[in-house]
């Protein structure tokens, strides 16, 4: 005789896991994570994408519960690992922002920052400008469906209620974090150069030139050439972020190779 009741509480289990996985996913990761999209827009599609995988996730063996406590742990650890997930991908605009920042001080524009909607605070204006010319790279190139795809193939190795935290697991966090400095470098690379070799210009004029005032001058001149190589750059900012991307998606499996307990 088949059995509803069972059947009917391993579902509820199963899909409660899984909405706190997508409950972490939704919080960290970038793009529909965004404070701009409505709180209902995110919980219909969490809801929506937790319904979709019950089916699989449910055929599987779930952790025996017999403590409120001991559900609330498990209910951490899926939180975390949605977190995770989010989080390397979030990097990506992370190194963006960092870029720009980076950028904003050598051209001059320092003191000019915008509010940062997604994370609060202050941005600069270039890595502001960064962060909205990567989200549609970012669309365009389907990253949006990685992050999907990622949190269902988190299953395959990861099954709801089995997630584990080995010592490889903030290893390898601390290694991918410092990877947004590896990002923002490879970003901010032809404008640093280009405005070195600016600053070099300026100072062999100023030793040539003595009554000229470099500083006025240079001023303008590092903004515009600063905008211009920006501008130029596109291409290579385009490149590197789909380079991330891929990059970050496939190291994410060795993530939740860690945290497996298979």
């Amino acid at each position: 005789m088949f059995d509803f009741i069972n059947y009917g509480a391993d579902k509820l289990q199963a899909l409660f896991l899984i909405i706190l996985r997508a409950s972490g996913l939704f919080l960290m990761a970038p793009v529909i994570s965004h404070r701009t999209i409505p709180t209902l827009v995110k919980v219909g599609l969490m809801i929506t994408i937790s319904l979709v995988l019950v089916p699989t996730v449910a055929g599987s063996a779930l952790p025996e519960v017999t403590s409120f406590w001991q559900l609330a742990a498990l209910g951490a650890k899926e939180i975390l690992l949605g977190l995770i997930i989010g989080l390397m991908f979030r990097l990506i605009f992370s190194g963006a922002k960092t870029a720009g920042s980076i950028i904003s001080y050598q051209i001059g524009f320092a003191l000019v920052s915008t509010p940062d909607v997604e994370e609060g605070g202050q941005v600069a204006i270039i890595g502001q400008f960064w962060f909205l010319v990567g989200t549609l790279i970012f669309l365009c190139i389907n990253g949006h469906h990685l992050v999907i795809e990622a949190f269902a193939e988190s299953y395959n190795v990861i099954p709801a209620g089995m997630v584990g935290w080995g010592s490889s697991v903030g290893e390898l966090m601390i290694k991918y974090t410092a990877y947004v400095f590896v990002i923002a470098l490879k970003i901010a690379a032809p404008v640093m150069i280009t405005l070195f070799l600016t600053d070099v210009a300026l100072g062999t004029i100023a030793k040539t030139m003595p009554t000229m005032n470099v500083f006025f001058v240079g001023f303008p001149i590092k903004i515009a050439v600063g905008l211009l190589v920006i501008g130029l750059s596109l291409p290579v900012f385009a490149y590197v972020l789909e380079k991330a991307t891929t990059y970050l998606d496939d190291e994410l499996r060795l993530v939740f190779a860690a945290m497996g307990r298979a």
